[in-house]
């Protein structure tokens, strides 16, 4: 009686696997036989392939046109801002990489026949704990809140233009070459700015002009990337490259700006002639015996620059004495070594960077850099 219900235990088991299996088979070929009619439909349907920044995960925004005047002053109520495309969506660079800005910053950017817009709105939930102090050109910002500007004109992903402002509207210009091995703060543009504190925040208008920047014209995208520091929470917050081991001078990592290949290339012409006087009397002759009287003048071009093409300026200068020049620090050397100050004359400044070699200082063919 039990090896009976031994052997009809065992023939049901084995009918219960041959079963299984015939039904594992029959969902099988059906799946497979889905799959392939599913990839026949799709082989059917047109693909649209991804654009190059979607491959490459950057973000893009694209520049709008404006025929209005637009008034630097500071308060962005011209109609084109609210028409204009809107940069945000900041990361943290610090003090928690990559988690959402703590304050909401907008960035929008236009352009007419003569000039490029950048308007910022820099949100803050205690517009009276914004750090504002600084007034002089090119400062440091160290205990301000500022925004900083990358323009990549040439695409070429290793130099670009750096512009920075605080709420006041206090300007810092910068040239950056190859991603930031040189950082030339002694170049100084001409550029307008205003900027403004409200309930809302601060805001900040920018007017750069065409000339001020070397680009080819009809290419269709340039780099562009935002900054924004908050100092009381010392916080620094990137539209893009905000990983720590890149930051905004990984020129590389920047985002990009369509709808540039509209924006026509003007001729740069700037001169800076220059003339001065003076009276003295009583002065010692310098070789020969007697004093020095009277009026004296003096009189020459600082600097001429001719726009050839995009990447090339003749510059002229004669009979130079580089007053527009800023002062040099005071520095009392008590040491053997030399002491070098950094170069601020424009005609030596234009494409310095060039001549870096290895992250090295810049190679000046004619200065008076090196003191002893």
């Amino acid at each position: 009686m039990h090896s009976v219900d031994k052997f009809s235990l065992a023939k049901r088991g084995w009918l219960a696997s041959i079963l299984l299996l015939l039904s594992w088979g029959s969902v099988g070929a059906e799946t497979s036989q889905d799959s392939i009619q599913n990839q026949t439909r799709q082989s059917s349907q047109p693909t649209q392939p991804e654009s190059k920044s979607q491959e490459l995960g950057k973000r893009s925004i694209r520049i709008r046109r404006v025929t209005e005047p637009i008034k630097i002053d500071g308060r962005l109520d011209e109609p084109a801002w609210s028409e204009a495309d809107v940069a945000a969506d900041f990361r943290q660079q610090e003090p928690n990489e990559g988690t959402p800005a703590s304050e909401t910053t907008e960035v929008r950017v236009l352009f007419d026949e003569k000039n490029l817009y950048v308007g910022i709105h820099a949100f803050d939930s205690e517009p009276a704990s914004i750090n504002s102090r600084e007034l002089v050109r090119d400062a440091s910002f160290s205990n301000d809140d500022k925004v900083e500007i990358l323009l990549d004109t040439y695409h070429d992903r290793r130099n670009a233009y750096r512009f920075a402002v605080n709420p006041l509207g206090t300007q810092q210009d910068a040239l950056i070459t190859d991603e930031g091995r040189d950082l030339n703060l002694s170049w100084d543009a001409p550029w307008v700015s205003a900027g403004r504190i409200d309930q809302s925040g601060w805001i900040v208008e920018i007017g750069i002009p065409l000339t001020t920047l070397r680009f080819k014209e009809g290419a269709s995208t340039w780099g562009l990337n935002f900054a924004r520091i908050i100092r009381r929470k010392n916080e620094e917050n990137l539209w893009t490259s905000w990983q720590r081991s890149f930051g905004l001078e990984r020129v590389s990592q920047a985002g990009e700006l369509g709808g540039v290949e509209e924006i026509k290339r003007r001729r740069l012409f700037e001169v800076k002639p220059y003339a001065s006087g003076g009276w003295r009397e009583g002065a010692p002759l310098i070789g020969q015996p007697g004093f020095d009287a009277g009026i004296q003048g003096k009189a020459g071009l600082e600097v001429a620059k001719i726009g050839i093409t995009p990447s090339l300026t003749a510059e002229f200068t004669a009979n130079p004495d580089f007053g527009q020049a800023e002062v040099d620090t005071q520095i009392v050397n008590l040491s053997r070594f030399s002491v070098f100050f950094p170069e601020k004359r424009d005609f030596f400044l234009e494409n310095a960077g060039i001549f870096c070699l290895a992250g090295q200082k810049p190679i000046s063919f004619f200065s008076r850099d090196a003191l002893g």
